[in-house]
Formats: C-alpha cells, structure tokens, sequence
C-alpha cells in the first residue's frame, strides 16, 4: 500500500519504512518522508532511563530539549539569541544517531571520542544527502556550531542526562550501564564533566553553574538512597 501510494504521490518507493533519497519534491512526500524519520528516530533509545524499565528515545530527549533550551534562551539571553532558531535546532540536533546510535559521552576517553566524532562526520555527510532543504540546513548549521544558537543548544544538552538522571531511573544507570556504585566513583566522574563544561561553554556562564549545581543534586540523591 505504501509503495503505491508513493508512486501515486512522486513516483518514489518507501523501502524498509524510509523514502528513497530524493522523493522530498511534493508536499506530500515531505509528510511521509519526515513522518517516516520521526519514528525511526523515536525508535532510536539513549541510555537515560525515565523509569526501571524505560529508556528515553531521542525523539523525547530532542522534545525536551528543545522545551527547554527555548525557554531558557528566552529567559537568560532574550537580546542576543533567537529562542525560536535554539528550538529548531534542539529538534534535529541528534538526527545524526539515526545513523550512528547513540553513545554516551559519560566516561569516554580521548580514543573512543574521536572515534565518536569520525563516526558523526560520516553520519551527517548521508544524512545531508537525503534530508529535505530546511532540516538538511538546520542540521547542517548545527554542527558547524558557528552561531551563538547552536552551542547554546550544545551546552544546555549536556544538563538533560543529569536532570534525567535526578527525575528518572539514574541509580540503575550509573549501577548498571557505568558500573558507578559509589559516591566517590559518582563525585569523580561528576568532576571530569565539570571541567569539560567550562572549558567548552564558558560563554554561557548560568549554564556552567546549573550544570555543576545538577550534578551536586543527584550527587546527594544518589549518597541518600545507597
């Protein structure tokens, strides 16, 4: 059925539940094609936990991100960022995990993070090729990280896995996904990502202090329910 219509609509194929590249030429075919990558990418599941047995999607963990980093564009920086351009890029800003998974940064080491990055320059190289113009522009313009909007939304992505953490399942994650079962362990990989973000966003200052101050919220949950 979907092979019809598809031709019906622009004379392309849908195959394994994405369309072909290049079939984003009606609005049609932008429904469907997008549609379809939506719920690939809601089927592509981070290692966050929301509950015991949930793990976030990337579809959820864009969602909130792009709540969130608009919000707070508008709040802190309301004359020097665009909170709607902080949104629209909260939105595409993992779709290249379509292609590679995700794959946490939480203890990596400096071999396995340039791995990583080879791994998501290739990813988005594909994923530019068959993307409709204004996503394909918006992810592309996301990773040059060349605008204050974009490493906005970098640096307030790098809060949500800790208030998930606090909100969620984050003992079953440190315990069981990061082999962390210690305050001290917990406290020294905490320190690790303190430094990263202040070296990597200490443009924005509130953001460093409500990432440090996160991690010292579920520093003292996680001490309390050991």
């Amino acid at each position: 059925m979907h092979e019809k219509l598809m031709n019906t609509v622009d004379q392309k194929v849908i195959k394994e539940n994405t369309i072909e590249i290049g079939s984003y030429s009606t609005s049609a075919s932008v429904i469907l094609g997008l549609g379809s990558l939506a719920m690939r990418f809601a089927r592509v599941e981070r290692v966050p936990r929301y509950d015991e047995r949930t793990r976030e999607s990337d579809a959820e963990h864009s969602y909130m991100l792009a709540l969130v980093a608009g919000e707070l564009a508008h709040q802190l920086y309301p004359a020097t960022l665009n909170a709607s351009l902080v949104s629209d890029y909260a939105l595409v800003h993992d779709l290249i995990e379509l292609e590679t998974g995700d794959v946490s940064t939480f203890q990596i080491d400096a071999v396995n993070l340039q791995q990583k990055e080879q791994a998501e320059h290739a990813a988005l190289e594909i994923l530019l090729a068959q993307l409709p113009p204004r996503t394909r522009d918006l992810l592309y313009d996301y990773e040059q990280q060349a605008d204050l909007e974009s490493r906005f939304v970098r640096a307030v992505d790098k809060q949500l896995p800790i208030a998930v953490d606090i909100l969620g399942a984050g003992r079953k994650v440190m315990n069981e996904d990061y082999g962390v079962h210690t305050s001290e362990q917990l406290g020294a990989a905490h320190d690790a990502l303190r430094i990263r973000m202040s070296e990597r966003f200490s443009e924005f200052p509130q953001l460093v202090a409500d990432h440090a101050l996160l991690c010292e919220l579920f520093e003292i949950e996680f001490g309390v329910i050991q």
